[in-house]
């Protein structure tokens, strides 16, 4: 049975009467009273819908307008959004090499790649070169691409030292941290 022009009224009221008090900016000085507060008004809405909905019969499996409508007003005051997680400065390089890479003719026609597995290899090796600190290519975009990185990474990184495989370079290894001498 589909909704009344009343109907739709009153489920407009109850969303409205809830979001404009987030609209107005009404804040209560204690955040668990303020979270209290919203889940009451949220459960209130709720069982106002749910009284509504129940003039209709719908079968099972389908949704009413009203707990489709209910539910989004709910995760949407309750639910608190996650914050976006801040780029590291390594992916922000790799962001922009790929630009660069883009914007030339090394990986097909400017503006598009035609081998993108390739191109992002080269380039995720070019910034992890600039990031260790070692040489940057002769020429060509994988030089730019570098440079590019060091301007972003900045003063990161510097070169570690390689030990042989084995025992021998565990020993090694271990007497360089404790500053053992012979």
């Amino acid at each position: 049975m589909p909704l009344t022009a009343q109907d739709k009224q009153e489920i407009a009221a109850i969303v409205d009467g809830v979001m404009m008090k987030y609209q107005e900016g009404q804040a209560i000085a204690d955040p668990t009273q303020n979270l209290m507060q919203t889940a009451m008004e949220g459960l209130q809405a709720q069982q106002r819908l749910q009284a509504l909905g129940s003039r209709f019969q719908a079968s099972p499996g389908i949704q009413r307008p009203g707990d489709v409508l209910i539910s989004e007003a709910i995760s949407t005051t309750l639910v608190p959004t996650k914050r976006k997680k801040a780029m590291t400065k390594f992916n922000r390089a790799v962001k922009e090499g790929m630009k660069i890479v883009r914007s030339s003719t090394s990986y097909g026609k400017k503006g598009t790649i035609s081998n993108s597995k390739k191109a992002f290899s080269a380039v995720t090796k070019a910034v992890s070169k600039a990031r260790k600190g070692a040489k940057l290519a002769k020429k060509g975009v994988l030089r730019k691409v570098g440079q590019k990185a060091k301007q972003i990474l900045g003063k990161e990184v510097t070169r570690r030292k390689k030990y042989a495989k084995g025992p021998a370079g565990k020993l090694a290894e271990m007497k360089d941290r404790l500053r053992l001498r012979r």
